[in-house]
């Protein structure tokens, strides 16, 4: 596993065995500039995989962004899904409004994707279509 990034707001890794990235979110992002590297290591991970490649997101220590930051993640998503994403699983607490917020994203950036309650499932998930 190749580290990409470990910041207070997310860590990014990337497995290129199973062509997929890891991220996990967390904290409130209130401004672009609070992860001013974000789409950089974003391109890193990227650049690391081949199309059909997957990725496993953790936001379930996500608090809320503001709309700047949302719309930073719309670019984020169109990017991964210019660069031949097969399947994005999130992991999500349920019913809450940052659960809403991502399917609201993924609906304006047109990524496939698949929300999930527990890692394990995901995971699970995601291995079943290797």
């Amino acid at each position: 596993m190749i580290q990409i990034a470990y910041t207070p707001f997310y860590q990014m890794k990337v497995d290129r065995k199973r062509n997929r990235i890891f991220i996990k979110v967390e904290g409130c992002w209130n401004t672009p500039e609070e992860v001013p590297f974000y789409f950089l290591h974003l391109e890193e991970a990227l650049a690391c995989l081949t199309p059909g490649f997957s990725i496993l997101t953790d936001i379930r220590g996500l608090e809320e962004y503001s709309p700047a930051v949302r719309r930073m993640h719309i670019e984020a998503q169109k990017l991964t899904v210019a660069a031949g994403i097969s399947q994005l699983a999130e992991v999500h607490h349920s019913n809450t409004p940052v659960n809403q917020l991502s399917m609201f994203i993924a609906e304006e950036s047109k990524i496939p994707l698949n929300i999930f309650d527990s890692l394990e499932d995901a995971e699970d998930w995601l291995e079943g279509l290797l």
